[in-house]
């Protein structure tokens, strides 16, 4: 067919158009899988982290499929049928031969807990959802279980390991936790009293000791390594979902949580575990989406493991719900924390973003965190908060925080955009923040008993006042831009033992002085400091 002279330009122009138009779409869907962390690589990338870490690399496993269905497994159907018995008689045999693949198939099951063996990877086919008895009594016998950082004998968790190594869970299934039964109990806490006795004689804590009300988590590893869960997703959990005790040398990628619905909800628990990767997570959660923890008071400080050497990146928390965060240090901070990195993270409409949080009691250090690249949007309480004080007054050792490095946050949308508050009696140390902004904030920057701070290339929207500092030294603002809509001083300096502060982008102006606080505290530079 002959083209003509008009006919070329028109073609032209239909080609450019659905040229362009496709750039837009895949712009569009880049930027979709930039900021929700959609595109998971499916090679693990090497971790270039500011402290020493191992290399991580998929699991290997026999070359050996342990279907479910030959072992006597039918599809809970109308009847509810459960297939326990048939699960574990497949790991049983995986673990006889010296390991392979239990698969769970395409379809709807029903199970009791499943417990998991050393070179198991428990894969969950594509359309394969497992959902676990809401009969109590197939959670007995009792496990042993680390709750609310004090050991206790309890109710198994749905998925179940210990002392096992060289095991996986993988695969495009759903583990439905069905955890609204749980839910009928509350949050039993009688742990400052159990910590003072050895872990036979709680009589008040734990099902082993008679004591109902305290629900199970959804997965727990105790004293393992070599862990690896990737793909699956988890609804509905118990309490907390992917709970990793005394263990190392793990990696969680690319699973989903919605556990909204449960209180004490959290996402994923590092406690007292060590050489983690975590990445390419979606989490909504009823609790803190990825929090660190070491153990609680006297029996955490006597135990004394240490979360350590962990990086969490290119991840995405949404709808984190009851007053918690995107990623939180704490409460129970007993054992330590240390050389955590962070980069790469979205929390959208999260109760908070970046959460410390201790007590007295707890004793022991907080230190070494690094947080980059990190994007805030619509947060309910603080974008970043520090708070030694967690649980009111308390008793006991003090926790100290310190080495705190935060860069590259944008936050848009918060009533508190930084808050800070130490012990009197141990200050927050060594915190820097660099090139943090937030915009539609109700409230800007609150300090209260921190040292040794810098903040540099800040930038604050607020409304009320944009900076209240109590009790704070040696510290330096630079290139700190504060905006707030009182039309009086955008900084209230205040407290009897402020000191040492060189802000050389702040005149008088822009500055109160109040409560004992005056204008010899602030210093053109700290020859003492080294920034």
């Amino acid at each position: 067919m002959t083209t003509t002279f008009l006919e070329k330009p028109t073609r032209l122009k239909i080609f450019f158009r659905a040229f362009i138009g496709l750039l837009i779409l895949s712009g569009i869907q880049a930027e979709a899988q930039q900021n929700h962390y959609d595109a998971v690589p499916p090679e693990i990338a090497s971790v270039n982290a500011p402290f020493e870490m191992p290399e991580f690399s998929r699991p290997v496993f026999p070359e050996r499929t342990f279907d479910i269905r030959n072992f006597g497994a039918q599809e809970k159907g109308t009847q509810n049928t459960k297939c326990t018995q048939a699960i574990h008689e497949a790991i049983d045999a995986a673990a006889a031969s010296g390991g392979g693949k239990v698969l769970i198939p395409e379809g709807n099951w029903l199970t009791g807990p499943v417990h998991l063996r050393s070179n198991i990877n428990l894969h969950f086919e594509e359309g394969a959802v497992l959902f676990f008895s809401e009969d109590k009594e197939d959670y007995l016998p009792v496990v042993l279980h680390r709750y609310e950082g004090v050991e206790a004998y309890n109710y198994s968790s749905l998925i179940y390991a210990k002392n096992v190594k060289n095991v996986a869970i993988t695969g495009k299934g759903i583990l439905e936790g069905q955890g609204q039964h749980w839910l009928e109990w509350g949050t039993v806490q009688p742990r400052a009293e159990a910590t003072q006795v050895p872990l036979s004689r709680r009589k008040n804590f734990g099902k082993g000791a008679g004591k109902e009300g305290m629900r199970p988590s959804f997965v727990v590893f105790w004293e393992s390594e070599d862990i690896f869960i990737e793909g699956i997703t988890l609804r509905e959990s118990p309490m907390w979902n992917i709970h990793l005790i005394y263990s190392n040398h793990i990696v969680v990628r690319d699973i989903t949580i919605n556990s909204v619905k449960s209180h004490n909800g959290d996402g994923i628990v590092l406690d007292s575990s060590s050489d983690a990767l975590l990445e390419y997570n979606h989490l909504s959660t009823g609790d803190d989406a990825i929090v660190l923890k070491s153990g609680f008071n006297e029996e955490g400080l006597k135990i004394n493991i240490p979360t350590e050497n962990v990086v969490i990146r290119n991840y995405y928390a949404y709808d984190v719900r009851t007053g918690s965060g995107g990623v939180v240090f704490g409460s129970e901070t007993s054992g330590g924390i240390r050389n955590i990195y962070v980069h790469d993270a979205l929390f959208e409409k999260c109760d908070r973003g970046i959460r410390f949080k201790t007590a007295r009691g707890r004793g022991n250090i907080t230190e070494n965190i690094i947080i980059r690249d990190v994007q805030m949007k619509n947060i309910k309480y603080e974008a970043i908060n520090f708070n030694t004080a967690y649980t009111g007054a308390g008793i006991g050792p003090s926790p100290l925080v310190r080495n705190i490095d935060i860069r590259n946050v944008k936050i848009d949308g918060v009533p508190n955009a930084i808050v800070l508050n130490g012990l009197p009696e141990k200050w927050l140390e060594n915190i820097y923040m660099e090139n943090i902004s937030a915009v539609n904030a109700k409230e800007g920057i609150r300090l209260a008993r921190a040292k040794s701070l810098v903040m540099k290339d800040i930038y604050i929207e607020s409304e009320a006042r944009a900076m209240i500092a109590d009790d704070v030294y040696e510290v330096k603002f630079e290139n700190v831009v504060l905006k707030d809509k009182t039309g009086g001083k955008p900084v209230l300096l205040k407290g009897r033992y402020s000191g040492a502060i060189v802000a050389s982008d702040l005149s008088e102006k822009d500055i109160e002085f109040e409560e004992g606080a005056d204008k010899d505290i602030l210093m053109e530079h700290l020859p003492s400091a080294s920034w």
